[in-house]
């Protein structure tokens, strides 16, 4: 092993893991929001993908208009969640038990449905937009392509977001809604629209996480739950489900995990590892590993 071998994998790692700290961003704009965790928000990574598919004809042409027209539905899939599950639920009384055992329903039914209409076995992504064989090179060390997009595409959102939520009017209403809902209503911010709007960017965050992961674990079922899904809530935990960074980082330490346990021990332990690292967090740091948010509280 030398170090050529570290560095390759420290990269893949990072692309890998920023893919989960994309989830956890989903994860954490709801928590913020509602104060409720959404499991049918994990389904939003593998419904993008399946979108993308149908759209693009079983992905053979119109690549950029199918991968806006599924992001832009995955975001209203997000409304569904509030207006059929979330606003329902409220209205009977309903409370974050409730929510989380529909939502779980719900992405159940889509694993499900999806299995149903496309089958089981996985689609392989089109090789003309993301080859994983594709490799880049720089002097001795070699680094695929695809892994490069996805830190260049997550960095380009970190910015956005950041501009988004720091500068403009409607990220400070969604901000002033996160720290006090009550006093924001009173301060007469419509707190329908930036709940709205919140659903909207954590699905849509999601979807965009299952179009980078895609080429790597192909449009399959495995995007809609399981190991993905749980290191994405791993992420946001370690981010005590408030620091968008903390989560963003929290992700990229679970890649790295995960992708030095392959190259020192083995590939059967990668989700082992991770797993055990949600449980020590939340038995260590139930506020979360990389929450600065609320440092000194």
């Amino acid at each position: 092993m030398s170090i050529i071998d570290v560095i390759q994998n420290a990269v893949m790692g990072i692309a890998t893991g920023a893919t989960y700290g994309l989830i956890g961003l989903g994860v954490v704009f709801l928590w913020q929001s509602i104060n409720r965790v959404n499991f049918a928000n994990i389904s939003s990574c593998m419904i993008s993908v399946y979108l993308f598919y149908a759209i693009s004809g079983q992905g053979t042409s119109n690549y950029l208009f199918a991968i806006v027209l599924s992001l832009i539905l995955t975001g209203v899939y997000g409304l569904i969640l509030r207006f059929f599950i979330y606003e329902p639920i409220t209205r009977k009384g309903g409370g974050g038990l409730e929510f989380v055992v529909a939502t779980l329903m719900v992405s159940v039914f889509w694993l499900c449905a999806v299995s149903a209409v496309f089958g089981g076995l996985g689609k392989q992504f089109p090789p003309s937009l993301a080859n994983p064989s594709d490799l880049m090179r720089f002097g001795p060390i070699r680094i695929p392509t695809v892994h490069v997009r996805i830190i260049v595409v997550v960095l380009a959102l970190i910015f956005f977001l950041h501009f988004f939520l720091q500068k403009t009017f409607l990220g400070k209403m969604i901000r002033a809604t996160a720290q006090n809902k009550e006093a924001a209503q009173l301060m007469g911010i419509n707190v329908n629209l930036t709940t709205s709007v919140a659903f909207m960017l954590s699905t849509t965050l999601v979807g965009v996480a299952g179009m980078l992961l895609a080429p790597i674990f192909f449009i399959s079922l495995e995007l809609g739950g399981g190991s993905i899904g749980i290191k994405g809530f791993a992420a946001a935990v370690m981010g005590g489900l408030v620091d968008p960074y903390g989560v963003i980082l929290g992700g990229v330490c679970l890649g790295l995990l995960e992708n030095f346990s392959v190259l020192f021990i083995s590939s059967v332990y990668k989700d082992i590892i991770s797993f055990v690292v949600l449980i020590l967090v939340i038995f260590w740091k139930p506020r979360g590993v990389f929450n600065w948010s609320s440092k000194g509280e």
